[in-house]
């Protein structure tokens, strides 16, 4: 089953523990907002995918739609969508590297910079450690697909896969400074990983992944966060 329509599902059985009122807007939030559909939100320079964490609640009569929640690559975001004349006007922001990002809903400006640059077709799916205490390895592993042939960013399947293609990870630290970085080309299953050791006695922190893949015809790039937790307490705790 579609993922969008599973989410779809999920949606419509929580709505009524999340809308404000009983009145119901003219037009349907699962239907008619774009990126309830597509499952994708764009800011200017990056592509986010949301999760099966959401809320949607109803103002004014429902003529106002607020959504909520986190994107799978662990950023929070709101986004309010006005409806006038069974127009959808949506604004919104996503929370990434400690400060707010707007959220662009504009297709026409996403479409003309993917023709002037590189064509941003390629899925950048992934398996990473999200929790990690010093002393202890992040493990990142990619594989990289033509998004048309896997909409459901499956790292496990097989066809679709793009070899050949350069890879670029960077982690930042939250006084913006570069942590670690690496560099390579997918191999021919498409797939590249990464490893890095946390430093002993490094301190606790939310570190930024951005990872870049590139081959002559298009250009992709993936943000995701992960949490060094610092040295591991002594009595074996996992906080």
């Amino acid at each position: 089953m579609n993922f969008y329509i599973i989410l779809s599902i999920f949606t419509v059985s929580s709505l009524g523990m999340f809308v404000t009122n009983d009145a119901s807007a003219q037009v349907d939030p699962l239907i008619d907002i774009e990126f309830l559909q597509t499952g994708v939100l764009n800011t200017y320079e990056n592509q986010f995918h949301i999760s099966n964490e959401i809320t949607i609640r109803e103002f004014f009569n429902g003529n106002i739609i607020r959504v909520s929640g986190q994107v799978i690559e662990g950023f929070p975001y709101i986004t309010y969508s006005k409806i006038l004349d069974d127009k959808i006007d949506t604004h919104g922001i996503i929370f990434i590297s400690g400060k707010f990002v707007d959220l662009n809903f504009e297709e026409k400006i996403i479409q003309e910079k993917a023709i002037i640059e590189k064509n941003d077709d390629l899925a950048i799916v992934i398996q990473y450690t999200q929790r990690v205490h010093t002393k202890n390895l992040i493990l990142i592993d990619i594989k990289i697909f033509d998004e048309q042939q896997n909409t459901l960013n499956n790292f496990y399947q097989n066809d679709g896969t793009v070899a050949n293609t350069d890879i670029e990870v960077l982690i930042i630290d939250e006084d913006n400074q570069v942590f670690y970085s690496s560099s390579g080309t997918t191999n021919e299953k498409g797939f590249y990983e990464m490893e890095y050791l946390i430093p002993d006695n490094s301190k606790r922190e939310t570190l930024t992944v951005t990872i870049n893949a590139e081959n002559e015809n298009s250009r992709s790039t993936k943000i995701l966060q992960i949490f060094n937790l610092g040295n591991k307490p002594s009595d074996g705790s996992f906080p």
